[in-house]
């Protein structure tokens, strides 16, 4: 199948090959016709030759890819969506003034861990068998109310045999770069001094070249250095983590400049512990969560400038996003992370592609994490495995101003509890406007239709019956395709 993806490729390689010869060609035409030409001008000639063919090879080029995520950030807690002006985020302004901003963009899973394997693999957190995230302490199960289901089983490592976007990349002859959180790397970090539970879920084991701060850590065990994080360097006491992941992505790419790169960014922030530089709080009221917003953004502007001063502005497809909705709620969307209603699942998204999308536009289209890897995939001319179904699409349509994709539902498996929020243990379809939620005995089932009550604060399946059992049956035929594990009863055990 590697064989397969690679030879998918040829036709563009041929065709750059049969480019560059044909400049050879016509440059020693030249040289033969005027044997009599002065050195000083032949060797103009052959460097104009080479020169044209290193603009052959250059236009020919595959996107620089970045991919930033940030970790718990809601919708509402970015201001290039004027929902919150207090905010101090210029890096995210400036890409939304010249990407497109997503609207409707949502997360795999309402937590961590089954978001960031959707989004590498392009498989649902269901399909995966991780659905919950992966616990800092060895065991640990979520209490649900008495009598209540127990949690499903959910896997504690990303698997190895599963694909990955960052493969991909390097069949196609990408650098790849991890920098940030991993939260992949099987359960009971807190128990580590430095965050290494198992090596061999490392980032570098799916095709990663660089790895800084990506281990089995949810959360940094230190905001400062030093930050006893096993796959980071300590480099001066009190320096503040995101700043210093900011610097690393900003030198991945400088080293990389010459050659197509792909750089996952993945900071820790803004999830707990809320912490942040004391200057950056002062500036900010002595609010550290927007301290921590702000300090997130300046590590985007770091990315953005090392872009600019590398000459890769113009060729590189920037993606932010966040993992999971805000653990401080949006306002105007019920709950927040670890719930299946909006707030939980809804995230900001921003994308920006010179030459391909047009600046400052708006996309309203509903799009899931697994989407990241068959786009980044077909970005860089490759062709997505065929081993494994992906539950995502690309969203190449989108940015070139389709107004929708080839899919009709978005699907969500979360069998857990998270009792801090009011719809958790469930399952969800959503269809155009229309979300259905299935509790599975725990919760009521219910139906929403988010055009005309965005808050979800009425059930109508009473009022369309028909459409919620339509919904319904097409929600657990999914959950039974995916072979997606269900919650226990309570005399259930592992």
């Amino acid at each position: 199948m590697v064989e397969e993806r690679a030879a998918a490729t040829g036709p563009r390689r041929e065709t750059e090959l049969l480019n560059v010869r044909g400049i050879i060609k016509d440059a020693f035409k030249v040289i033969i016709q005027d044997a009599a030409m002065k050195p000083v001008l032949l060797l103009c000639a052959c460097v104009a030759s080479l020169t044209s063919i290193g603009s052959a090879f250059a236009a020919d080029r595959p996107p620089n890819i970045v991919f930033i995520m940030a970790d718990d950030l809601g919708p509402g807690w970015v201001d290039y969506d004027g929902s919150n002006p207090d905010l101090n985020t210029p890096n995210l302004q400036r890409l939304a003034n010249e990407g497109m901003t997503f609207t409707k963009a949502y997360a795999a899973a309402p937590v961590c861990s089954p978001t960031r394997a959707a989004c590498i693999t392009g498989l649902a957190p269901a399909r995966i068998g991780l659905t919950t995230h992966v616990p800092g302490k060895a065991g640990n199960e979520r209490p649900g109310p008495k009598g209540g289901p127990r949690e499903a089983d959910s896997l504690n490592h990303l698997p190895l045999d599963l694909p990955s976007y960052a493969r991909e990349l390097k069949l196609l002859g990408y650098a790849t770069g991890f920098i940030g959180k991993w939260h992949l790397a099987g359960e009971g970090s807190i128990g580590t001094p430095d965050g290494i539970v198992n090596r061999d879920y490392h980032p570098e084991r799916f095709g990663f070249d660089v790895n800084v701060g990506g281990c089995a850590y949810g959360q940094p065990r230190s905001w400062f250095a030093p930050y006893h994080n096993g796959t980071i360097a300590d480099r001066k006491p009190g320096e503040y983590l995101t700043d210093r992941l900011g610097d690393e992505a900003a030198a991945f790419i400088n080293d990389h400049r010459d050659r197509p790169f792909h750089l996952t960014l993945w900071p820790y922030s803004v999830h707990t512990p809320i912490k942040a530089p004391r200057d950056l709080v002062a500036k900010n009221g002595g609010d550290a969560y927007r301290a921590m917003v702000e300090s997130l953004d300046g590590a985007v502007g770091k990315v953005l400038d090392a872009l600019e001063a590398t000459g890769n502005a113009d060729r590189t497809l920037v993606v932010f996003y966040s993992d999971n909705g805000g653990h401080i709620p949006t306002e105007g969307l019920a709950d927040k992370k670890a719930s299946l209603l909006e707030g939980g699942l809804r995230v900001p998204m921003v994308v920006r592609w010179p030459g391909v999308i047009e600046p400052g536009t708006t996309c309203a289209v509903p799009v899931t994490s697994m989407d990241f890897f068959p786009t980044f995939v077909q970005a860089s001319g490759g062709v997505p495995p065929e081993t494994v179904p992906l539950d995502g699409v690309d969203l190449a349509p989108l940015f070139r101003g389709a107004n929708r994709l080839e899919r009709d539902a978005l699907y969500w498996h979360f069998p857990h509890n998270r009792m801090e929020v009011s719809h958790y243990m469930g399952s969800v379809i959503l269809e155009d406007e229309w979300k259905f939620y299935l509790g599975h005995g725990l919760i009521k089932n219910k139906l929403f239709n988010l055009q005309t009550d965005p808050g979800e604060t009425r059930d109508v399946s009473a009022e369309f019956p028909d459409r919620a059992e339509r919904m319904r049956h097409k929600l657990e035929r999914w959950l039974a395709e995916t072979s997606a594990k269900m919650p226990k009863s309570p005399r259930q055990t592992r």
